[in-house]
């Protein structure tokens, strides 16, 4: 294979792998949009609606369609394009802009449930594929100059790593500069995979190798991604790809794994520079490169790291310490990240001035000039967050602080700054002070999961005059922790977002999360769409309903297997034969007081947080509305179905390519003939 053909097919997987993650985030978003923020929904979205997007809110302003319809429209607008996108039918760079224009657009009226840096990450990698990758001037990739695109997708991926390894330095997290967070991560993680459970056990040796190792990846690999040879950056993206395996494998982080992984692509890309004589030097250049490329990693980690020895139980021990702190980090990013950059231009520059060079004879070298500049200015915008790790990055001579407010200012809704888990959650308290098992300090795990509890009664109000404690019942979500015997299940790249804000309001007060107060009062309303987050088929479609509810606050943890490391860890469970319970629990304090319906002070909280108390059927939202809401109404009624929606959608690409793929042979076969 070629070098030209292998470079046009990676392309292509990475252009159909960013159609299909745009495709699950659609459908994930359609199937939650009735429960999350239509008008019946926790968090209704009309008003903001309204407000941020005028000009698309005039057909509902003139009754043509509701609020609710208009956005599941545009929504399955997404989805199409995206089919469109992830089957090859075409990938015009267009439609890459249709489709992050869309997605964008759903993120703002989600709310606070689509704050996540992923959904931002997804929009911006949706925006330089279609400016910088995507072809404008045919419907599929035809040309060569794809290494020019992949300049500012690549300086996309080594933003991303390098700021979540070095704001983890930089919060001071002591389980981050122990080596310890692993010891924590896969209990305390918001929705822990069936596999958390299994890493969890591992021994805390390996577990803080894993933490070294994660920093190395994260801050010296990401350099890889961005040099100008294509064996390093293989490497530096194969290392990339390794730690988004691993992370998949244990959690649930819907479709940021996958992408992160289909952002390496473009860093495995290489140029196509003819068939010419290779001299000895070029020969062996990829071993040269290879121990360049270990020796720097070496380096780095001696610099990163270091030991230090301690006396336990007669026994001299030595373990691995993190030798970088906060000022280091900023000297690092003040001194390396200018010449990164300006390597990173420097590398988009002549690679499309070897095009325009190439092509300079017809008006394809004009084309290839344009889309080198339009390249060097999305790496110029997409570097404006790295200017945040340091406070001297804001001091240098080639642009002044105002300036750089200014295209941060104008730029905010393409290029942001990332900065995942920069703190570990869930570090317990212990009165244990002391070293343990191969030198190490106990890891105290206590995860804050709030726990909801109801009073269920029939229709009819029976076996509801009392509310003794017995009455209580806890209510299951299909995919956050419950029962201490519900083993972590997998989700992604779906994400339950509901589930995922209850984590992080278990961090919080109830003052700060209005929006689970909203949720009570729907549930207690009986809003269907509301009910359906539930994992609790009694009240679906039933003659229960909820009485009364309360939350409680707990502090959770992993069962242990009976080991050395586990023995030396205050308060946990360890188990023996029965290894059917996965969790072990206890309660810390009330969160939210019991509330029923008819509650005064719940009505004035939300009323005074901005919240409605409206559960509008979905039968009722077309009444008095143009026939463009019963179209949206008949579509999601036959889309209400999630499994059948997601097969559908899929077994729709797979389709289109395994005809595609017929055609292709077909057209062969006929020039055989």
């Amino acid at each position: 294979m070629t070098a030209w053909s292998n470079n046009l097919s990676l392309s292509k997987v990475y252009t159909k792998g960013l159609g299909y993650i745009f495709l699950i985030a659609f459908l994930s978003y359609y199937v939650q949009f009735p429960a999350l923020s239509s008008m019946g929904g926790i968090e209704p979205s009309n008003d903001l609606f309204r407000r941020a997007f005028p000009s698309l809110y005039y057909p509902v302003g003139k009754g043509y369609i509701d609020s609710d319809g208009l956005v599941e429209l545009i929504n399955l607008v997404g989805v199409v394009a995206s089919i469109v996108i992830a089957s090859d039918i075409a990938q015009h760079a267009l439609l890459y802009l249709l489709i992050t224009a869309i997605y964008y657009f759903l993120v703002i009226l989600g709310g606070q449930f689509y704050t996540f840096q992923w959904d931002i990450l997804l929009i911006e990698a949706g925006f330089l594929t279609a400016v910088c990758f995507a072809p404008w001037q045919s419907r599929h990739l035809t040309t060569n100059d794809f290494n020019v695109g992949c300049w500012p997708l690549r300086f996309l991926l080594f933003k991303l790593m390098f700021m979540s390894g070095i704001v983890k330095i930089q919060a001071e997290c002591p389980t981050w500069q122990n080596l310890t967070a692993l010891e924590y991560h896969f209990a305390t993680q918001c929705l822990p995979g069936p596999l958390a459970w299994y890493a969890h056990q591992l021994p805390p040796f390996i577990l803080r190798l894993g933490v070294a190792s994660t920093f190395v990846i994260e801050i010296p690999a990401t350099i890889l991604l961005i040099v100008p040879w294509l064996r390093i950056r293989r490497i530096g993206a194969w290392m990339q790809i390794l730690l988004q395996v691993l992370i998949f494998a244990t959690g649930n982080y819907n479709f940021f794994n996958i992408l992160t992984i289909i952002l390496c692509i473009p860093c495995m890309i290489g140029e196509d520079r003819g068939r010419r004589d290779i001299s000895w030097l070029e020969l062996h250049l990829g071993t040269i490169q290879r121990v360049i490329c270990v020796l720097f990693l070496a380096i780095s980690c001696k610099e990163m790291f270091h030991t230090e020895q301690h006396t336990t139980e007669g026994k001299q021990i030595r373990w691995l310490k993190l030798s970088m702190n906060r000022h280091d980090c900023s000297n690092i990013s003040e001194k390396i990240l200018p010449i990164i950059i300006l390597s990173t231009i420097l590398c988009t520059f002549m690679s499309g001035m070897r095009l325009v060079r190439k092509n300079s004879t017809n008006l394809t070298g004009l084309s290839s000039l344009i889309h080198t500049f339009v390249c060097l200015a999305c790496i110029v915008v997409t570097a404006m967050p790295l200017f945040d790790l340091s406070p001297g990055m804001h001091q240098l001579g080639f642009l002044q602080q105002s300036t750089l407010r200014t295209i941060r200012r104008q730029t905010s809704v393409i290029s942001h700054g990332y900065g995942l888990f920069r703190r570990m959650t869930g570090v317990g308290k212990s009165s244990f002070s002391g070293i343990n098992f191969e030198g190490l300090p106990p890891s105290v795990v206590a995860r804050p999961e709030i726990i909801l509890e109801a009073i269920i009664v029939d229709e009819d109000g029976s076996n509801g005059n009392s509310t003794g404690e017995n009455d209580w019942q806890e209510l299951n979500f299909r995919w956050k922790p419950g029962g201490i015997d519900r083993r972590p299940r997998q989700v992604a790249p779906h994400q339950p977002r509901f589930e995922w804000r209850m984590w992080f309001a278990a961090l919080g007060s109830v003052q700060h999360n209005a929006w689970l107060v909203s949720f009570v009062e729907k549930i207690l309303a009986g809003c269907p769409r509301v009910i359906d987050l539930l994992d609790e088929p009694e009240l679906i479609g039933t003659k229960k309903r909820i009485k009364m509810v309360r939350a409680l606050l707990y502090e959770y943890d992993f069962t242990r297997l009976d080991k050395k490391w586990s023995r030396s860890i205050p308060g946990v469970h360890i188990l023996d034969d029965d290894h059917s319970v996965w969790w072990q629990r206890k309660l810390v304090e009330q969160y939210l007081p019991a509330l029923d319906s008819d509650n005064e002070s719940l009505k004035e909280f939300l009323q005074h947080a901005g919240y409605g108390s409206a559960c509008k059927a979905i039968e009722e939202r077309c009444k008095g509305v143009g026939p463009c809401c019963q179209v949206a109404h008949f579509l999601r009624r036959i889309l209400s179905d999630k499994s059948f929606l997601f097969s559908m959608a899929i077994f729709s690409c797979v389709i289109a390519d395994v005809m595609r793929l017929l055609r292709v042979i077909r057209r062969a076969k006929v020039k055989r003939d």
